[in-house]
């Protein structure tokens, strides 16, 4: 590797584990001790699809196995913030719906997102802003495209 992609490598692995401290350091601090940045990101997954998406669905889109997402919603919904329910045109099929301490929980994790963000913005330039905005679009769809 050249010496700027060793300085590439080594800040994609420190910024992903920092952001993952932050937001485990975030979750062990606050009234939602009891989730785990994986099953809050099995929340933020559900919200998303709003109660339109069936399990089988729903693990394809977190790219897990149908298996592990039903080991993480069946402990979701023993903490209380998934309900689970077998779909009325087809039984064969399960939805997912959160419930209002799910609801709480995306709020916060939300809140500590955008003064993650706030953070890093009053440390730049609306340029700089724009800037950085750009070069992490650019990541994003090369990581888009290599999955």
């Amino acid at each position: 590797m050249t010496e700027a992609e060793q300085k590439i490598n080594s800040f994609l692995v420190d910024v992903f584990n920092d952001v993952l401290r932050l937001e485990e350091d975030d979750l062990a601090r606050g009234p939602y001790k009891n989730l785990s940045v994986s099953e809050m990101h099995v929340l933020e997954a559900v919200d998303s699809a709003a109660g339109g998406e069936t399990m089988r669905e729903l693990a394809a889109r977190l790219r897990v196995t149908a298996s592990t997402l039903t080991v993480a919603v069946k402990t979701l919904e023993q903490k209380g913030y998934l309900v689970r329910a077998r779909a009325e045109e087809d039984r064969r099929k399960v939805t997912v719906t959160l419930t209002e301490a799910a609801r709480g929980a995306l709020e916060r994790h939300a809140a500590f997102h955008e003064k993650l963000v706030d953070r890093v913005s009053r440390r730049l330039t609306p340029a700089q802003m724009d800037q950085l905005a750009d070069t992490l679009a650019a990541l994003h769809g090369f990581f888009t495209d290599i999955q």
